[in-house]
């Protein structure tokens, strides 16, 4: 394999598949079945792992520093899942190891599962069930898999003495239940959430640690190795939109892409990066995040030094795209209200 490092190669003018360098892809991948698309996948991730909720590792989930069980209503407890800000306890991940077939450990892959016992629909009066998702990684090509939640009903429940989701799924071995307990994503793309890597990470989601250690379940693939220049593209998604935007020498990507999309979710539940970012002095770099922020409002087209890029790919360094990249998407644009701080609500 190539090494990947940063280009500045450009991609101008009416710009089309074949003027990127990419891996061999398709995009019919990610409307198969769930188990086509295992088949599909096998060579660069192995098998999906077989997901049991109750042995995966749980978020806990604080009100005042206090472990707290049940549903305290969105945004009411100290760390919620920044998506549309759900406390709901009992949600919980787990890690794997890849493995073909065969058995045989696949060191360059990892798999993280995610059981979401879910309770935005508390607060909406309305019935959004508890889900069941995996992502396959693989640590040196970038080659990702999403397995979105199909219906787990009969192999899922929340138990009722510690609210968390218990229960195993099936996995490949079982084809038609493991198409009744998961779904691939079809028309929505997962990137838009998983902008910057595969695993997002945020106070709620590391909450879960590894056995003995103070390290996230949920894989860590960027850092200050990785010069925010880890390999990224999904399988059967080659028309999803991989851009997030760049500024060179910029202190907030020093260590990982920024997904602009991801942050306006995390800003919107009152999570912002000058209160955390960076670790050891939250604050410290404020210029540099409002440079990203005014790049990502303004358009890097207006934005002298900053560019779109998209991420190393298989044997693809990274390249700086333009307005005419083809695969854009609608959901790669700016909302300027979502970077600002919101009044924050408790009951």
């Amino acid at each position: 394999m190539k090494e990947l490092v940063f280009t500045a190669a450009l991609i101008t003018g009416s710009a089309t598949a074949a003027d990127l360098c990419m891996p061999e892809n398709n995009a019919e991948g990610v409307s198969l079945s769930p188990i086509e698309y295992a088949a599909m996948i096998e060579t660069h991730l192995g098998v999906p792992p077989v997901v049991d909720c109750g042995a995966s590792a749980e978020m806990p989930i604080y009100i005042d520093g206090e472990k707290t069980i049940g549903d305290p209503g969105l945004h009411q407890c100290d760390n919620p899942s920044l998506q549309v800000g759900d406390c709901m306890s009992g949600s919980s991940v787990a890690r794997y190891a890849g493995r073909s077939a065969d058995g045989t450990e696949r060191p360059d892959v990892v798999w993280a599962s995610f059981c979401r016992h879910d309770g935005r629909g508390d607060d909406w009066g309305i019935e959004i069930p508890n889900s069941v998702q995996m992502i396959g990684y693989n640590t040196l090509t970038g080659a990702t898999a999403f397995f979105e939640s199909g219906d787990n009903k009969p192999w899922v429940s929340a138990d009722p003495e510690t609210n968390r989701l218990v229960g195993r799924l099936p996995g490949i071995d079982d084809p038609k239940a493991f198409n009744h307990a998961y779904r691939t994503p079809g028309d929505v793309q997962c990137v838009a959430c998983h902008q910057a890597d595969p695993f997002v990470h945020n106070p709620f989601i590391d909450g879960a640690k590894r056995p003995g250690s103070n390290r996230p379940v949920v894989p860590q693939v960027a850092g200050r190795k990785s010069k925010s220049n880890t390999p990224y593209f999904v399988i059967g998604a080659s028309h999803w939109d991989m851009r997030t935007i760049h500024i060179e020498d910029n202190g907030c990507l020093q260590c990982h892409r920024i997904g602009m999309k991801t942050l306006e979710e995390f800003i919107g539940d009152h999570w912002h990066p000058n209160d955390h970012m960076p670790p050891r002095d939250p604050g410290s770099l404020a210029a540099d995040f409002e440079a990203l922020k005014r790049c990502w409002i303004d358009g890097p087209e207006k934005t002298p030094g900053c560019d779109w890029i998209i991420p190393p790919a298989g044997d693809c360094a990274s390249q700086v795209v333009d307005e005419a990249y083809p695969y854009a998407a609608r959901f790669n644009q700016p909302r300027a209200e979502l970077l600002e701080r919101p009044e924050r609500k408790l009951d």
